[in-house]
């Protein structure tokens, strides 16, 4: 053997194994969240490795209220935490049927507020960034949670980012237009629409946040609004934009040509141009 072989052998026999977990893009760990219901949901984090945080992104899946979480929510939590390097919680709040609104959107509000109380038990950051996304149904509990905040004088997120949201539970599916390859059809979206609402009346804008007054809206943060060309619901995310555009709010609202219902997360139609816009407008926060 010679010298320099031995040299390396020596050093390499010293050095502690690398694991696959610390070559890993981000660390992961899952929390059972405390509602004030008494029950519990579960928070996955996605934390960066080797870099420091540089804020916490709160993400709110899609489900139609209904469906469950999958790894299609996880892996979209992945890359938005790895391409901005933000702390992401993802959050696996309460389902209808078993349990309707408001036990969604309560556990959401619970959530962030607990988030922006004790800030510092998941991300060092300063200052103290504070990013909401939501996807459909999520983007729903997202403009929920922020109508709650201006309500009550809390305060609100730095960005609010509402991926083909779901806005408008109050208005007849049979009377939507449905685009071709539309994937939620009437008779879903009516079930979609009694699982969640149960028996809470109409015209309550935490259901149905396009019916939010635009004083309402004053103060609402700074907000960015996909849709997809192809989908039922575009057309309400883009009233809700329009209202907070009348609210002086900051507004960027974009329909993705070639594009489903769900797009962004399941990796279908122009998602990589819409995953793109989002981390661009996360990074252009200062």
């Amino acid at each position: 053997m010679n010298e320099a072989t031995l040299e390396r052998q020596n050093h390499d026999n010293h050095q502690k194994t690398i694991t696959a977990e610390q070559l890993a893009a981000e660390r992961t760990r899952t929390e059972n969240f405390p509602l004030n219901s008494g029950e519990t949901a579960k928070l996955y984090i996605h934390e960066p490795n080797y870099v420091p945080s540089k804020g916490i992104i709160i993400d709110f899946h899609g489900s139609g209220f209904v469906h469950l979480h999958n790894d299609h929510d996880s892996y979209f939590c992945k890359r938005i935490g790895i391409a901005t390097q933000y702390t992401v919680l993802d959050f696996d709040y309460p389902l209808a049927p078993e349990h309707p609104f408001p036990a969604a959107l309560d556990a959401c509000d619970e959530l962030v507020q607990t988030v922006q109380a004790h800030y510092s038990d998941y991300c060092a950051a300063t200052p103290q960034k504070l990013i909401l996304i939501g996807h459909s149904a999520g983007g729903n509990l997202v403009a929920g949670t922020q109508m709650r905040a201006l309500k009550a004088g809390r305060p609100v997120a730095d960005l609010a980012v509402l991926d083909y949201p779901a806005l408008d539970l109050d208005t007849d599916p049979d009377d939507l237009t449905y685009p071709t390859g539309a994937v939620i059809s009437a008779e879903q979206a009516k079930r979609f629409n009694r699982f969640y609402r149960a028996n809470t009346p109409l015209g309550n804008p935490e259901v149905s946040p396009v019916l939010a007054s635009v004083s309402s809206l004053v103060g609402f943060p700074q907000t960015v609004i996909h849709t997809a060309d192809h989908d039922t619901l575009a057309p309400e995310g883009e009233t809700f934009g329009h209202h907070l555009t009348l609210a002086h709010t900051p507004v960027t609202t974009k329909r993705y040509a070639n594009s489903l219902h769900g797009f962004t997360v399941s990796l279908t139609g122009a998602y990589q141009e819409s995953f793109n816009d989002m981390v661009q407008q996360i990074q252009r926060l200062v």
